[in-house]
């Protein structure tokens, strides 16, 4: 049932009302609006966008540029995203990106400025309406009146200290002295490529962006180097990144490994390509301070080496004994079966003459033939240690030329260089390994009779 108004002021009022309602809902309708979605209906898009063309094109070479570079797709692309997804190098302030249905308009917050090769990166974040996101990077390259270059860098950040490459490393070509600064990213296997820079000096630097601030900060892994680039020069360059320290590596700790050999550990990784010397290490007793003589000083790779050297001479000769006196085991046997053979052949003969058989005697057993031990470890034939390596180590070895008699002894080393340049030292005391007692050599045990 539906009951009108009696008065006209009434009946007003009611419109009014209506009309309020009306605008209400319109302004909801729009703010529903204002978050793009996919239509309904109709079969599902599972195709990204294709960028189909730019404005200016690649490589163009456009003086006194003031419009927006816009990036045309051949569908609407999605709002989701675009904020941040688009750098500009030389990298200034926050990149300028508007969305305009199919489009993308980018441009520098502080505008093109003249006779500059600008790089202009697009993150594989740009989706359509169905979130069907673009596969690869767009990289596009303008100028503002200089030509533009044909050089080029390419190589692989690696970890200095476990020489894994990198994964999604950063590398800023900077260039001297202006400090503009092109950038790239590297890929899963840390490797990288892009070029077109303006001609000059420029400062290299790979390093772990770990706080995602486009920059080396002094916390991130890092790797430097000074380069020249013409116009159309390639460079190859690999970049070991690693934490640099401001002081040089201090001994903290020690340990004897046995009672000729001692390990040093540092606070820090040392050059392992930094020549070693007898001369910044010595080890004396602290009763007396008679120092003991030294043989070597070994990196840690090296000591590996030496170590597995050893190790194989020692299963080398092991297995020579062990094969030695398998032949001798063999050619004893072989002498007991023949003599067995030629006493039943004597028992046969001599049937029912007992009195008259004689028992043969038999041979001796043979000793394996002494080891020789080789003139140097691993250089016995047959003999092949493959050298790991050459990774930073926070440990060196000291090989002494004599045991390490009992008492506390002082390990004092100086000038040991870390991966930044910088030398360091330390000191500190330890207690040598005891020998084990030798065992008293026991007198050999008489022959037993021989077989009958």
């Amino acid at each position: 049932m539906c009951i009108k108004p009696r008065t006209g002021a009434t009946e007003a009022s009611l419109v009014v009302g209506a009309v309020a309602l009306t605008l209400l809902s319109a302004l909801a309708s729009l703010d529903g609006c204002a978050h793009v979605a996919a239509p309904p209906g109709g079969p599902e898009d599972s195709i990204p966008p294709t960028l189909i063309a730019v404005e200016p094109d690649s490589f163009a070479v456009v003086p006194g540029l003031e419009d927006e570079v816009r990036f045309i797709f051949d569908e609407t692309i999605s709002e989701r995203g675009v904020q941040g997804s688009t750098t500009v190098y030389p990298l200034g302030d926050r990149t300028r990106v508007k969305k305009g249905g199919p489009e993308l308009r980018v441009r520098p917050r502080e505008g093109w400025i003249a006779d500059r090769i600008y790089h202009i990166r697009i993150e594989p974040v740009i989706a359509d309406l169905f979130q069907n996101r673009i596969e690869e990077p767009i990289e596009h390259v303008i100028s503002t009146g200089i030509p533009i270059t044909e050089n080029r860098v390419h190589g692989i950040i690696y970890d200095r200290i476990t020489a894994e490459p990198l994964r999604g490393g950063r590398i800023d070509m900077v260039r001297l002295p202006d400090t503009l600064r092109y950038g790239s990213v590297g890929d899963s296997i840390g490797a990288f490529g892009f070029g077109t820079f303006p001609e000059g000096e420029y400062l290299a630097i790979g390093y772990d962006d770990v706080n995602n601030s486009q920059t080396a900060d002094d916390f991130d892994r890092s790797d430097t180097v000074r380069v020249s680039l013409g116009a159309t020069d390639t460079l190859a360059l690999d970049f070991q990144v690693f934490h640099h320290d401001t002081v040089g590596p201090q001994l903290a700790e020690l340990q004897p490994v046995d009672t000729m050999i001692v390990e040093l550990q540092f606070d820090g990784y040392l050059d392992p390509e930094a020549p070693l010397s007898t001369d910044d290490v010595e080890i004396f007793a602290l009763a007396d301070s008679v120092p003991i003589p030294l043989d070597t000083v070994l990196h840690a790779w090296q000591y590996t080496v030496w170590r597995d050297s050893v190790e194989q001479v020692r299963r080398a000769q092991a297995d020579s004994a062990a094969a030695a006196l398998a032949d001798s085991l063999a050619a004893v046997l072989a002498d007991s079966l023949a003599v067995a053979d030629s006493l039943a052949v004597a028992d046969s003969l001599a049937a029912g003459a007992d009195s008259l058989a004689v028992e043969p005697e038999a041979p001796a057993a043979q000793p394996p033939p002494a080891l020789e031990a080789p003139e140097e470890a691993g250089q016995e034939e047959g003999v092949e240690v493959e050298e790991p390596a050459r990774l930073p180590d926070q440990r060196i070895y000291i090989v002494t030329s004599a045991r390490i008699p009992p008492g506390t002894h002082v390990v004092r080393v100086g000038r040991l260089m870390n991966l930044n340049g910088l030398e360091g030292s330390g000191e500190r005391s330890f207690e040598p390994i005891e020998p084990e007692p030798e065992e008293p050599e026991q007198p050999p045990e008489p022959p037993g009779p021989p077989p009958g």
